[in-house]
């Protein structure tokens, strides 16, 4: 867990020093699983929120279709791609198995009575947020296995945002919690 911000510390000039540094703030225990999004506008831009926030992993679960090809996600993911691992699954069991023997905690986005809002959550604790297709939701197994639910509180007549600007309202979140100070730290 780091409490640096890095807006608060100065970068190396060399190029290479810098890349070494920002990669070094990459969060390790903090991942995001995509499954079966479909458009790869959706998909490229929840991976430039990824590298924006400093997750370092994401999971690319497409166990009933196929995920956008790689030619797609750098075209609309822009130069993130190159920055991020990127796992690919077609079974989604083995990817939450993955998940869960490394020790985070499955956190799946739904509409749900029983979720929690993101801010009600301690992001801190090392998690996988799973993030899924639109129209499907989150399949049955994410649902069954998670750890807890996250629902983004709705004030209008809209029961959900877009996919990726869910991921980055909940991955602000993540960020905010592990990088501003609170009373009790």
């Amino acid at each position: 867990m780091r409490n640096d911000h890095p807006r608060s510390i100065k970068l190396p000039t060399l190029r290479q020093e810098r890349v070494a540094q920002i990669q070094a703030w990459r969060w390790t225990d903090l991942e995001v699983v995509v499954e079966q999004v479909d458009d790869p506008h959706n998909v490229g831009a929840i991976l430039r929120t990824c590298d924006a926030v400093g997750v370092k992993n994401v999971h690319l679960v497409y166990a009933q279709t196929n995920p956008p090809r790689l030619k797609e996600l750098r075209h609309s993911a822009a130069s993130a791609v190159k920055w991020l691992e990127l796992k690919r699954w077609n079974d989604a069991q083995a990817c939450i198995d993955d998940i869960k023997k490394r020790g985070l905690e499955l956190r799946v986005t739904a509409l749900s009575e029983q979720g929690s809002a993101q801010w009600d959550m301690d992001w801190k604790k090392p998690s996988a947020i799973v993030v899924c297709n639109e129209a499907l939701g989150a399949s049955k197994m994410f649902l069954d296995q998670a750890d807890a639910i996250v629902t983004i509180p709705m004030r209008g007549f809209v029961q959900s945002l877009n996919v990726s600007v869910a991921t980055a309202m909940v991955l602000g979140e993540a960020l905010r919690q592990r990088t501003v100070p609170h009373p009790a730290d």
